[in-house]
């Protein structure tokens, strides 16, 4: 583990990685809508009538 820390950070996060962790990615956070607050606010909740 020591060695694959050490060549990731030489050449980049991911460089190497074990073959259990698989080569596609099945899912990455969207935070494109994310809220810029860090904490929530129900006053800020968009409210929607039907």
């Amino acid at each position: 583990m020591a060695v694959m820390d050490k060549i990731n950070h030489y050449y980049g996060k991911n460089s190497i990685y074990l073959a259990a962790e698989g080569v596609h990615k099945k899912w990455a956070m969207r935070q494109t809508y994310r809220s810029p607050a860090y904490t929530s606010c129900w006053g800020e909740i968009p409210e929607i009538q039907c």
